[in-house]
């Protein structure tokens, strides 16, 4: 194989105005050391008695970092995908989101799609459901009574003057649909967002693409709960990931 993941160690990061430097030992003595920062290639190194040094401009701590021994003859040669395919599928994820306007009927069905990285259309449909859950509909100025949905602009659980502002009708809030994909790698993603009625007809499609272009922020806080040398069991803890459900 002309890479290896393993025999690899972190052996910590200096940090300086501009950046860090980052320093690993490795075993590959006669392999070259590359660094991937956030999925992509950002350079390899030879090792020097077992050490090599990266300079990374980027001293944000959610920077996902891979280092990879790799031959010579291929220090150039990009194994990303190939090497950490689970990382690779650990992505960030898109939030979509549409208000429920009083112009909408009670019976009409919002439609998120998507396309894959680097498509041309959104055509996998993600999500679909009733634009009003259960037939809830705004109830308009002043009903229901004066007050109940952010200063008299009616709707259940409505967030109230100012949350959403502007995207309610008249300035006025009302709620908020809301889809989150999962997790994604990095790329281009086309989306799109239609309203269909009960008759089938769909509205005008609202599209976008939505830009992913770094990894899910890693796990933090591990810590040694206990640890029972009896049942040699070891008990972890540590906060997840915030992108990744």
């Amino acid at each position: 194989m002309s890479y290896d993941a393993t025999g690899i160690s972190y052996l910590g990061a200096h940090i300086f105005d501009g950046g860090r430097i980052e320093r690993y030992s490795t075993t590959h003595t006669d392999k070259v050391i590359q660094l991937y920062v956030s999925g992509d290639l950002y350079g390899w190194a030879e090792p020097d008695q077992g050490v090599v040094e990266f300079h990374v401009s980027d001293t944000d701590p959610a920077v996902v970092i891979f280092p990879l021994a790799v031959d010579r003859d291929n220090s150039d040669t990009d194994y990303f995908l190939d090497a950490f395919p689970e990382a690779a599928a650990h992505g960030n994820k898109i939030k979509i989101q549409m208000p429920q306007l009083m112009k909408y009927g009670v019976n009409d069905k919002w439609k998120v799609y998507r396309g894959d990285a680097g498509d041309a259309s959104a055509t996998l449909l993600i999500r679909e459901q009733d634009l009003y859950p259960g037939g809830r509909h705004a109830s308009g100025f002043g009903l229901g009574p004066f007050g109940y949905g952010g200063f008299g602009w009616d709707g259940s659980n409505a967030k109230g003057f100012g949350y959403y502002f502007g995207y309610g009708e008249f300035g006025f809030d009302c709620d908020m649909l809301e889809h989150i994909t999962d997790a994604l790698p990095p790329g281009d993603y086309p989306v799109k967002i239609i309203v269909e009625d009960e008759h089938g007809n769909e509205s005008t499609a609202e599209t976008d693409t939505v830009t992913l272009d770094t990894y899910a922020r890693p796990a933090s806080s591990l810590a040694v709960e206990s640890y029972d040398e009896a049942s040699d069991a070891l008990e972890l803890s540590w906060t997840e990931s915030p992108d990744i459900t």
